[in-house]
């Protein structure tokens, strides 16, 4: 009968974490003889851990990664990262700090890998964060604004997310519209939320994806820069790199391959 109205009274209160652990635990303090304090901090310790892998995997799921990328994967050997520096910016410090993170490198050295790593590391740290490439935010913000639901996006999504991710700038270039959103987004979230940006080109560069609006682009650099980490990334794309392990390219100046 009691354990009974235990099991109500957890789906009442939503305790779902106390709910499945309850009768194992209950075991486990008889067959122990433990306290009550102990057995009540057990419970909630369950009903906790159960509350936190929930908020961690909602905000996985708002993150939208591609695919799940970890810095353990990471392979250092064959960049000129300071991992030093990648393990400050693991701590989520920068996060606090409202400081945005600029990785600049050739396709194929790993700018992407990295910013899901620390994209997914701060979802592990429970910060609601969201990745988008450049071209699906242009095009999303585009359409808000078109159907008069800019506002409610860059509430709903933009603002609610401490850590914005946004993958290859620079792979297409952006119309007078675009740019200007593109603008709004970075002026919202400056020194109130970070920003992490994967892009191929140099900042001397960026005027031409921004349509060569010097002006724009100036602004948009100086809220990136002002708290940011630069961090340049040099070396083979990595998936060249692959295939040239495995045979499939021939650099060859007489061969008909690569």
């Amino acid at each position: 009968m009691v354990k009974t109205r235990i099991e109500e009274y957890c789906k009442k209160l939503k305790l779902s974490g106390i709910l499945t652990a309850y009768s194992s635990l209950s075991d486990r303090a008889a067959k122990e003889n433990l306290s009550f304090s102990e057995f009540l901090f057990l419970l909630l310790e369950s009903e906790y851990e159960t509350r936190n892998e929930r908020s961690k995997q909602t905000i996985l799921k708002f993150a939208g990664f591609p695919k799940i990328k970890t810095i353990d994967t990471f392979d250092f050997s064959f960049s000129s990262l300071d991992k030093t520096l990648i393990n400050e910016i693991l701590t989520m410090r920068f996060v606090d700090e409202t400081k945005n993170i600029l990785l600049i490198g050739p396709s194929g050295t790993g700018k992407t890998h990295l910013a899901i790593a620390i994209g997914y590391a701060a979802a592990q740290h429970r910060i609601k964060t969201k990745f988008i490439t450049m071209a699906d935010l242009a095009i999303t913000l585009e359409a808000a604004e078109t159907q008069n639901r800019l506002d409610s996006y860059i509430k709903k999504v933009i603002n609610s997310a401490r850590l914005l991710i946004i993958d290859e700038f620079g792979y297409f270039k952006l119309n007078e519209k675009q740019s200007n959103l593109l603008f709004q987004i970075v002026n919202k979230k400056y020194e109130t939320g970070s920003i992490i940006i994967t892009t191929n080109l140099s900042f001397i560069r960026w005027k031409e994806v921004l349509n060569n609006d010097e002006g724009l682009t100036t602004a948009i650099l100086d809220r990136l820069i002002h708290h940011s980490y630069i961090i340049n990334i040099k070396g083979e794309s990595y998936r060249l790199r692959q295939k040239k392990k495995a045979g499939l390219l021939d650099f060859n100046p007489n061969s008909q391959g690569f």
